[in-house]
C-alpha cells in the first residue's frame, strides 16, 4: 500500500533530522486502576531528556525531548498505574544505531502516491 507523498519527508526521517535524547526514564506500569482494567504490565517512557547548559522546569533541570509518554494502556486504552519500579537508560559511548536496515530487519521499497 503506497503512502501519501505529502508525508515522504516524515517517513524518510534520518537520525540527523531528529533531536535524540541523552537519557530516558522508564517506569514499569500496570493496567489495574479499575474493574474494567485488562491487567497489562510493561515498561513505559516516563520522560526523554536532553542535557543542556540551560535550566528547564523539569525534575532534572534538563529539557524534555518529544516522546510517547502518555500513561495509557497499549492493550485496552485504559489508564495505567505507574509502579515504584523505574530505570534510567542512557546510551553507551559506542552506541550504534538501534537497528540496521537490511541486517536487523527486512526492508521493503517505500512507495508513494500523489493525492488530488
Amino acid at each position: 500500500m503506497p503512502f501519501p507523498r505529502k508525508f515522504q519527508r516524515l517517513i524518510e526521517t534520518t537520525a540527523a533530522d531528529v533531536e535524540a535524547p541523552d537519557y530516558l526514564w522508564l517506569t514499569y506500569a500496570v493496567c489495574a486502576v479499575d474493574k474494567a482494567s485488562c491487567g497489562w504490565g510493561g515498561w513505559m517512557i516516563e520522560g526523554a531528556f536532553k542535557r543542556s547548559a540551560q535550566r528547564h522546569a523539569t525534575g532534572t533541570g534538563y529539557g524534555l525531548v518529544s516522546a510517547v509518554d502518555s500513561q495509557i494502556c497499549p492493550s485496552c486504552g485504559g489508564e495505567t498505574f505507574r509502579t515504584a519500579v523505574s530505570l534510567r537508560v542512557e546510551p553507551s559511548v559506542d552506541q550504534r544505531p538501534p537497528v540496521r536496515e537490511g541486517i536487523d530487519y527486512a526492508v521493503a521499497p517505500i512507495e508513494y502516491e500523489d493525492q488530488d
